[in-house]
């Protein structure tokens, strides 16, 4: 049969100028999940609704194209988890260009500017580039049936528009402590503020995505009081360029505790003197995936973008996250419990200001 094409768009000549944060890291989607027992086999195999034969069609075509290639912000093991399962479930490799939001608005950017296209999904944290790209035609609609399947558990509502993007989970970030380093732990976002924990002993993330536009000028302030921001410079902080490394210091116990890391019972069971708790509000940065529109795999794009929201797929992608579904054991809470983010201040201009306020206050 012939293969299903999605329609090709106008490339646009946009290249990102948002700085890098992180030398890029593309992984093999291979392995597993370090052991986390919130991480079953169960789901494998829960793809959702089945479709239409026309579905189907599209189905047998992504098999033979066998391969989709996604950029994503979403952490390593998760998306190792998802290449895994998705492979399992349909036989075709995942391959993974994991990376900082910026530095993968620019590889996008560049491949679009030069012709050679390599990513055929793309999950990010951006509202405003998921805004531009998708207004500019950018994207190709899903038309997979837990987009469109009555029997589908997805919030349609997250589907944005016409312009193609949609939420898979949400990122969620809290505060975590070394055990050892720091006994007494850490209750809320008030207790960074210890003296004990100043001269690098805490550590924080660079920002690097209009994400933390909400993270240090919305909900920091929130929780932790008007100039929490000015008062946590006191602290003099270590800076890291992503969630990542600043987990890893926290488990090396080259820093005490740490402002930005997710939820750490997978590496206490691997035997790393780490906690971490949530307040009672919860941030997380919704992540905003896109099928692009010149996708050189478009078939396997599409069954990709179907299979991330639906049971199976939700497993891996919201592990330590909040999940668009209902009922996801690997998450630690679903979407609609994540503080809402004020998108309307999460601007370009407004990470740059942030950028020069923050280097200002940390001698960045």
């Amino acid at each position: 049969m012939d293969f299903i094409r999605a329609p090709r768009r106008t490339r646009r000549t946009f290249l990102s100028t948002l700085t890098a944060a992180a030398l890029a890291a593309t992984l093999a989607a291979c392995g597993g999940n370090g052991g986390d027992d919130r991480i079953t086999s169960e789901s494998i195999g829960s793809t959702g609704p089945a479709g239409d034969d026309a579905w189907q069609q599209v189905v047998e075509a992504a098999k033979a194209e066998g391969e989709v290639t996604i950029y994503s912000s979403n952490a390593a093991d998760a998306l190792a988890e998802l290449g895994r399962r998705f492979e399992a479930d349909y036989g075709i490799r995942l391959n993974v260009v994991r990376d900082v939001d910026a530095n993968l608005h620019q590889k996008i950017g560049a491949e679009a500017e030069t012709g050679n296209r390599v990513a055929d999904v793309v999950t990010q944290a951006s509202v405003p580039w998921a805004v531009s790209l998708g207004a500019e035609g950018e994207f190709a609609e899903p038309v997979g049936p837990a987009f469109t399947d009555s029997a589908s558990e997805y919030d349609v509502t997250t589907l944005k528009d016409d312009t193609g993007y949609f939420v898979s989970n949400a990122s969620v970030l809290t505060f975590g402590w070394n055990t050892q380093r720091y006994p007494d732990g850490v209750d809320s976002y008030g207790d960074l503020l210890d003296p004990a924990l100043g001269d690098g002993r805490i550590g924080i993330v660079l920002p690097t995505s209009t994400a933390h536009v909400d993270f240090y000028d919305n909900y920091l302030e929130q929780v932790g009081g008007e100039g929490y921001l000015e008062k946590l410079a006191q602290q003099r902080p270590r800076i890291y360029p992503s969630a990542l490394p600043l987990a890893q210091a926290l488990a090396s116990g080259e820093i005490a505790a740490a402002a930005f890391v997710q939820d750490q019972k997978s590496e206490q069971e691997t035997g790393a003197p780490v906690d971490s708790a949530f307040g009672d509000v919860v941030w997380g940065a919704p992540m905003y995936t896109a099928i692009l529109a010149d996708a050189v795999h478009p078939n396997a794009a599409q069954v990709l973008a179907n299979y991330m929201i639906t049971p199976a797929g939700q497993e891996a992608v919201s592990f330590r996250n909040a999940s668009v579904l209902p009922g996801i054991g690997s998450a630690v809470t679903t979407v609609d419990k994540v503080a809402p983010q004020n998108t309307d201040a999460m601007t370009p201009a407004a990470l740059e200001e942030l950028k020069a306020r923050f280097g200002r206050l940390f001698n960045q």
